[in-house]
């Protein structure tokens, strides 16, 4: 006779069909259902952003957030330790049409981030989306308790979303300007002659330009990361939370202004060139600085709160235990909403792929063209490119030159070329002179205006602007040129909303995309600098064969 011990055991081995294998495939099939279609918008979410992180160092901070975030929620989960792992959740009606309506708007935001991919209220749309979208999966499996543990966490991916242009800007400008007036102090004090001119400071070696010594923008990004981090890692209330953003601003003010003394002064010692010898080490020992003075802070708000007990967050709910038929009806609604999120992701990728298919189709490239610089001027000289504009533009060829023309009028050309490809109409379309040339300084007395001139059969959208500077008015042109495109595809402000949609119909512009910018100093007349410019393109430009 067999053994009943063996018997016993053999019995507890699950078999095909048996419950414990039955149940075990309901599980993988439910969370897979939930991870297939989450995980794609999570991925594309980062994808598009990591663009973002990698070349604005803005927003640098933001490849350690999708990082940080899995922290907080391996550590909300442990609060979860000894509950249900998952209770009956209501789900209303109108639950149910904003989740949808959500959903929906992921249809218009793909075809318009598919040829916009850098417009910021694009960006916002989709992580708005994507946060939504995950909550109300945990509350289709959890319940109002782990949504309450998840919410933050979830949310925290939104603080790398890069600001608005509209709200960034001119916080950047006052920033800037705010920055320049203090150091111009410090430097005072130390008895170093500075003078102020809008975002730039002058000493005796040269200018030191605000944007090479940062403008604190950046600061007061990633020490707002840093302290909502801590308010949920010290599982604050909102009083400690709130109380953490006041201080997160100041200490990025203070050695922000720390930082920039340093630089100018190291500007005024040992020449204009030194700053980037000590540039990213000075930001370095900032950040760190900042960081570990916010985190001592926070370490003294959490000794001063009423501890919590074994570290989980009190709660008024008791433990209970999930009877069949809700686990049931849990399942069959998590598997309905992944089911539906994966039919309608395929939908809306399927569509937009074919509808730019179908509008590119008929893009032709036009002749190919570049830069010839006069080399044969005896004024001529090329201006190095930079470390730093490499990094910022990742353009694939690029040249800077400088010369003066016989009836003494200072030119400066800029040409920047991008092969197909999507960091082309990524970053083609980034700066602009009204917004890097008035960071520099520069009041711009007007402009875009835009001027379609042809120059060897090849159609250069030339955009004219006027700045205001020491030695007179500066005509800037900036011609963003891309491949396929035809006249009257082109508007005066590359940055208004009109534009930034039009991708849709006009396409990707990921064929390939160059910027031609000239700026000429000595004209007061602008219907002169046009028929000069006219006169300098002929000779510039050269048609590839």
């Amino acid at each position: 006779m067999d053994n009943p011990e063996e018997l016993s055991g053999a019995a507890s081995i699950p078999l095909p069909g048996h419950p414990a294998t039955a149940g075990k495939k309901h599980y993988l099939l439910k969370w897979g259902l939930l991870v297939l279609p989450l995980g794609y918008l999570w991925f594309h979410l980062i994808d598009n952003l990591r663009l973002e992180w990698s070349t604005n160092p803005q927003y640098s901070y933001g490849l350690v957030v999708p990082l940080l975030m899995l922290g907080l929620l391996m550590r909300r989960w442990q609060n979860l330790e000894g509950r249900p792992s998952c209770s009956e959740a209501e789900n209303p009606w109108l639950v149910i049409l904003l989740c949808g309506f959500i959903a929906f708007l992921y249809l218009p935001t793909r075809l318009v981030e598919e040829a916009t991919p850098e417009w910021r209220p694009i960006q916002w749309s989709l992580g708005i989306q994507t946060v939504v979208l995950t909550l109300y999966a945990i509350y289709l499996a959890g319940g109002k308790s782990c949504l309450r543990q998840a919410a933050f966490p979830v949310a925290f991916i939104l603080v790398a979303i890069p600001w608005p242009t509209l709200f960034e800007h001119p916080i950047i400008q006052d920033l800037s300007r705010v920055n320049a007036a203090m150091v111009v102090n410090v430097m005072g004090i130390l008895n170093v002659p500075a003078i102020q001119h809008g975002n730039v400071i002058e000493v005796s070696t040269g200018s030191v330009g605000i944007n090479d010594a940062c403008s604190g923008i950046r600061s007061i990004q990633s020490s707002l990361m840093i302290s909502f981090f801590l308010g949920e890692f010290y599982l604050f209330g909102w009083r400690r939370r709130l109380l953490l953003i006041p201080i997160s601003l100041a200490l990025a003010m203070i050695l922000n202004l720390c930082r920039t003394s340093l630089l100018t002064w190291i500007a005024e010692k040992k020449g204009i060139g030194a700053i980037a010898e000590y540039h990213d080490e000075a930001g370095m020992t900032i950040l760190l600085t900042c960081t570990a003075l916010l985190w001592g802070a926070g370490w003294l708000l959490n000794h001063w709160s009423v501890p919590l007990r074994n570290g989980k967050t009190e709660t008024t709910e008791e433990p209970h235990l999930m009877d069949v038929d809700k686990g049931n009806k849990i399942r069959h609604g998590m598997n309905r909403f992944g089911i539906i999120m994966i039919i309608w992701l395929l939908s809306v990728e399927s569509a937009v792929s074919l509808w730019y298919r179908i509008r590119e189709s008929n893009l032709k490239a036009g002749p190919g063209w570049t830069v010839s610089y006069p080399k044969d001027n005896p004024t001529y000289k090329d201006l190095p490119l930079t470390v730093d504009e490499h990094e910022l533009l990742r353009f694939d060829q690029g040249q800077q030159g400088q010369w003066r023309e016989p009836d003494g009028t200072l030119w400066q050309a800029f040409y920047y070329n991008w092969l197909p490809g999507r960091v082309a109409g990524y970053l083609a379309k980034r700066h602009t002179p009204d917004i890097c040339i008035t960071a520099s300084g520069f009041n711009m007395i007007s402009g875009p205006e835009l001027l379609v001139l042809k120059v060897h059969n090849v159609e250069l959208p030339m955009r004219h602007y006027v700045f205001d500077s020491s030695l007179g008015p500066l005509q800037v042109y900036q011609c963003h040129w891309q491949a396929g495109m035809g006249e009257d595809s082109y508007t005066a402000d590359e940055s208004s909303r009109y534009n930034l949609i039009r991708g849709i119909w006009a396409g990707r512009g990921n064929k390939g995309q160059k910027v031609l910018e000239i700026i000429i100093t000595g004209y007061e007349d602008q219907n002169l600098a046009k028929q000069a410019l006219l006169r300098q393109l002929d000779k510039l430009i050269k048609v590839e064969d």
